[in-house]
């Protein structure tokens, strides 16, 4: 990776430094593995992606490492279940998989109380949205598929810290093989002159469409967005974040409705062939789906939205 790509990634975060890795799974494996040592403890927030709690719960146990996982929101279920022997907090905010924020401010308390690292996976946000070292955090990590190419088809991961984290992140990032293809660089040093515009045009669209669909169909589905008043994290949200990201949660009355509306909407997209246009993807519960704003007009995508409702409905 070349010096001026790293540097433009540590100014990003405002950290010291930044490394880029092969994925962003093996950037969240290298920073943890880089922190702890066989014995140690690691207090989890509860809300992660299921390949992060996976890692956590099989790799991490299988090296002598302890993992407490904490309903974030019981700001007191982190100091209750805090051990001698903790190292490190980890914390994914927003969360990728339901868009839930996640109060850093308890977390930069403890952590500094009792000198323990906390790590943020700031993936769902970019730092065009929220720079988790700003709030007290002592490492990001990104899965850069998310946010930050253009187009979101190649693998890479991002941690930014301290010059002396980055070293031991970058001697695990060798010895497990994780790193990337020269060619990784330069196209992510070409996206990033990008990020911002389309962090905020895709916010400004999601927003549009939560908005519209909640008023349109309130009685067919729930409409989860942090920029939406009803959403339980939006006054934190509207707080921490620059922009609200381009994730907008539909929950339907039952499965099969929502396993109808994701067929219907994903092929009326691949037809379209719009580029760099909305993604479907599915969520953890089957009554619900994840629909990632591209670069298309709001306009659009919720008139695809409204058509696709309306005749399901008939």
């Amino acid at each position: 990776m070349t010096d001026l790509l790293l540097r433009r990634l540590a100014d990003l975060e405002g950290a010291d430094a930044a490394l880029v890795l092969a994925s962003g799974r093996a950037a969240i494996a290298c920073t943890v593995l880089a922190l702890l040592r066989p014995g140690d403890h690691v207090l989890s927030s509860a809300w992660l992606r299921a390949s992060t709690r996976a890692f956590f719960q099989q790799e991490l146990a299988a090296l002598g490492v302890e993992v407490t996982f904490v309903n974030p929101s019981d700001v007191r279920g982190w100091r209750r279940d805090i051990r001698r022997t903790t190292r490190l907090l980890y914390v994914e905010s927003p969360v990728l998989e339901h868009g839930r924020v996640v109060d850093l401010r308890p977390l930069r308390t403890l952590g500094q109380e009792l000198g323990v690292a906390l790590v943020v996976d700031a993936t769902a946000a970019s730092p065009a949205a929220f720079t988790p070292l700003t709030a007290g955090a002592d490492v990001v990590v990104h899965d850069a598929r998310e946010r930050f190419f253009s187009v979101p088809d190649t693998e890479a991961g991002i941690v930014c810290g301290t010059e002396a984290v980055i070293d031991e992140v970058r001697a695990k990032m060798h010895t497990w093989g994780a790193i990337p293809h020269p060619s990784i660089g330069e196209r992510l040093l070409h996206d990033l002159a990008t990020l911002s515009l389309r962090v905020s045009h895709q916010a400004h669209v999601a927003h549009a469409v939560a908005r519209a669909l909640a008023l349109a169909a309130p009685d067919r589905l729930q409409v989860h967005y942090p920029g939406l008043e009803s959403h339980p994290d939006h006054q934190l949200a509207g707080d921490s974040l620059r922009h609200q990201g381009p994730v907008v949660m539909l929950t339907f009355r039952t499965s099969g409705e929502a396993a109808l509306i994701a067929d219907r909407l994903a092929s009326q997209l691949d037809a379209q062939a719009r580029p760099q246009g909305a993604q479907l993807r599915l969520a953890e519960a089957s009554d619900t789906v994840r629909l990632h704003v591209g670069l298309e007009d709001a306009s659009v995508l919720i008139a695809d939205i409204a058509d696709i409702l309306h005749s399901s409905a008939t």
